[in-house]
Protein backbone atom coordinates (compact mmCIF):
# COMPACT_ATOMS: atom_id res chain seq x y z
CA UNK A 1 0.00 0.00 0.00
CA UNK A 2 2.86 2.22 0.74
CA UNK A 3 4.03 1.74 -2.80
CA UNK A 4 0.63 2.71 -4.15
CA UNK A 5 0.75 5.92 -2.10
CA UNK A 6 4.20 6.77 -3.46
CA UNK A 7 3.13 6.11 -7.00
CA UNK A 8 -0.10 8.01 -6.52
CA UNK A 9 1.80 10.93 -4.92
CA UNK A 10 4.29 10.95 -7.74
CA UNK A 11 1.52 10.90 -10.37
CA UNK A 12 -0.36 13.64 -8.55
CA UNK A 13 2.75 15.78 -8.12
CA UNK A 14 3.74 15.27 -11.72
CA UNK A 15 0.25 16.20 -12.87
CA UNK A 16 0.25 19.31 -10.70
CA UNK A 17 3.70 20.22 -11.99
CA UNK A 18 2.65 19.77 -15.62
CA UNK A 19 -0.61 21.65 -15.03
CA UNK A 20 1.13 24.51 -13.25
CA UNK A 21 3.88 24.80 -15.85
CA UNK A 22 1.34 24.95 -18.67
CA UNK A 23 -0.50 27.70 -16.80
CA UNK A 24 2.75 29.66 -16.42
CA UNK A 25 3.58 29.44 -20.12
CA UNK A 26 2.40 32.59 -21.92
CA UNK A 27 1.76 32.38 -25.66
CA UNK A 28 2.21 35.54 -27.79
CA UNK A 29 -0.46 36.45 -30.34
CA UNK A 30 0.46 35.68 -33.93
CA UNK A 31 1.59 38.79 -35.88
CA UNK A 32 0.17 38.58 -39.38
CA UNK A 33 0.49 42.18 -40.62
CA UNK A 34 3.19 44.83 -40.87
CA UNK A 35 3.98 48.20 -42.42
CA UNK A 36 6.93 49.58 -44.32
CA UNK A 37 7.54 53.30 -44.97
CA UNK A 38 8.59 53.79 -48.60
CA UNK A 39 10.10 57.10 -49.69
CA UNK A 40 11.44 58.39 -52.97
CA UNK A 41 12.15 61.71 -54.65
CA UNK A 42 11.76 62.81 -58.24
CA UNK A 43 14.31 65.47 -59.14
CA UNK A 44 14.55 67.83 -62.08
CA UNK A 45 15.68 66.18 -65.28
CA UNK A 46 17.29 67.52 -68.42
CA UNK A 47 16.09 70.31 -70.68
CA UNK A 48 17.45 70.14 -74.23
CA UNK A 49 16.97 72.01 -77.49
CA UNK A 50 17.32 70.22 -80.81
CA UNK A 51 17.02 72.24 -84.03
CA UNK A 52 17.53 71.24 -87.66
CA UNK A 53 21.28 71.40 -88.24
CA UNK A 54 20.86 72.47 -91.85
CA UNK A 55 18.22 74.29 -93.85
CA UNK A 56 18.47 74.47 -97.63
CA UNK A 57 16.45 77.12 -99.46
CA UNK A 58 17.40 75.68 -102.83
CA UNK A 59 18.39 77.72 -105.90
CA UNK A 60 17.11 80.93 -107.49
CA UNK A 61 18.37 82.78 -110.56
CA UNK A 62 20.38 85.99 -110.13
CA UNK A 63 18.17 89.09 -110.12
CA UNK A 64 17.90 92.45 -108.33
CA UNK A 65 16.00 90.72 -105.51
CA UNK A 66 16.62 87.02 -105.03
CA UNK A 67 13.69 85.76 -102.95
CA UNK A 68 14.16 82.20 -101.75
CA UNK A 69 10.73 82.12 -100.14
CA UNK A 70 10.06 80.26 -96.92
CA UNK A 71 10.90 76.90 -95.47
CA UNK A 72 10.27 75.29 -92.11
CA UNK A 73 12.87 74.81 -89.41
CA UNK A 74 11.98 71.93 -87.08
CA UNK A 75 12.75 72.07 -83.38
CA UNK A 76 12.20 69.95 -80.27
CA UNK A 77 12.44 71.16 -76.70
CA UNK A 78 12.73 68.13 -74.43
CA UNK A 79 11.84 69.20 -70.92
CA UNK A 80 12.02 67.03 -67.83
CA UNK A 81 12.47 69.95 -65.42
CA UNK A 82 8.95 69.69 -64.03
CA UNK A 83 8.35 73.35 -64.91
CA UNK A 84 5.66 73.67 -67.60
CA UNK A 85 5.61 77.49 -67.76
CA UNK A 86 6.76 77.51 -71.36
CA UNK A 87 9.99 78.56 -72.98
CA UNK A 88 11.56 81.11 -75.28
CA UNK A 89 13.88 80.29 -78.16
CA UNK A 90 16.05 83.19 -79.28
CA UNK A 91 18.26 83.41 -82.35
CA UNK A 92 20.96 85.57 -83.88
CA UNK A 93 23.18 85.46 -86.95
CA UNK A 94 26.86 84.80 -86.36
CA UNK A 95 27.85 86.82 -89.41
CA UNK A 96 26.72 90.08 -91.02
CA UNK A 97 25.65 90.64 -94.60
CA UNK A 98 23.85 93.85 -95.53
CA UNK A 99 22.37 92.20 -98.63
CA UNK A 100 20.70 89.35 -96.70
CA UNK A 101 17.33 89.31 -95.00
CA UNK A 102 16.73 86.18 -92.95
CA UNK A 103 13.55 86.03 -90.91
CA UNK A 104 12.52 83.44 -88.35
CA UNK A 105 8.77 83.80 -87.95
CA UNK A 106 8.20 87.56 -88.05
CA UNK A 107 11.62 88.47 -86.61
CA UNK A 108 14.41 89.58 -88.93
CA UNK A 109 17.66 88.21 -87.57
CA UNK A 110 20.77 90.29 -86.94
CA UNK A 111 23.91 89.84 -84.89
CA UNK A 112 21.87 90.64 -81.75
CA UNK A 113 19.95 87.85 -80.03
CA UNK A 114 16.17 88.23 -80.35
CA UNK A 115 13.28 85.98 -79.23
CA UNK A 116 11.75 84.15 -82.21
CA UNK A 117 9.57 81.50 -80.51
CA UNK A 118 7.70 81.98 -77.24
CA UNK A 119 5.31 79.53 -75.61
CA UNK A 120 3.32 80.13 -72.43
CA UNK A 121 3.12 76.43 -71.52
CA UNK A 122 4.80 73.20 -72.47
CA UNK A 123 4.41 69.51 -71.73
CA UNK A 124 6.75 67.33 -69.73
CA UNK A 125 8.76 65.47 -72.38
CA UNK A 126 9.09 66.34 -76.07
CA UNK A 127 7.67 69.61 -77.39
CA UNK A 128 8.10 69.29 -81.16
CA UNK A 129 7.11 72.00 -83.61
CA UNK A 130 8.41 74.06 -86.51
CA UNK A 131 8.94 77.69 -87.31
CA UNK A 132 8.91 79.37 -90.70
CA UNK A 133 12.14 80.86 -92.08
CA UNK A 134 12.30 83.30 -95.01
CA UNK A 135 15.41 84.25 -96.95
CA UNK A 136 15.92 87.09 -99.39
CA UNK A 137 18.99 88.77 -100.92
CA UNK A 138 18.90 92.26 -102.44
CA UNK A 139 21.58 93.70 -104.69
CA UNK A 140 23.79 90.63 -105.07
CA UNK A 141 25.88 90.72 -108.22
CA UNK A 142 27.67 87.40 -107.96
CA UNK A 143 26.59 83.89 -108.79
CA UNK A 144 27.75 81.80 -105.84
CA UNK A 145 26.59 79.75 -102.88
CA UNK A 146 25.64 81.81 -99.86
CA UNK A 147 25.67 80.49 -96.31
CA UNK A 148 24.59 81.82 -92.95
CA UNK A 149 24.83 80.47 -89.43
CA UNK A 150 22.14 80.92 -86.83
CA UNK A 151 22.96 80.61 -83.15
CA UNK A 152 19.98 79.46 -81.06
CA UNK A 153 19.39 79.68 -77.32
CA UNK A 154 16.65 78.33 -75.07
CA UNK A 155 15.30 79.98 -71.92
CA UNK A 156 12.84 78.15 -69.66
CA UNK A 157 9.79 79.96 -68.33
CA UNK A 158 8.21 82.98 -69.93
CA UNK A 159 7.02 86.33 -68.76
CA UNK A 160 5.07 88.66 -70.97
CA UNK A 161 4.31 92.31 -70.45
CA UNK A 162 0.71 93.13 -71.11
CA UNK A 163 0.35 96.36 -73.04
CA UNK A 164 -1.87 98.93 -71.35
Amino acid sequence: MKMKKIILSTVLCGGILVASSSMLTVHADDILTGTTAVSSEVTKGDVTLKIDTTTDFGQQPLSAVVDFGTTDVNYTVTDYSGDVKGFTIAAKLTDTDSKRSLKIGEVELSDTTAPVITTDTNVVGDNTNKVSAALKYTGVKKVQKYASNIEWSLTKGTTRQIAE
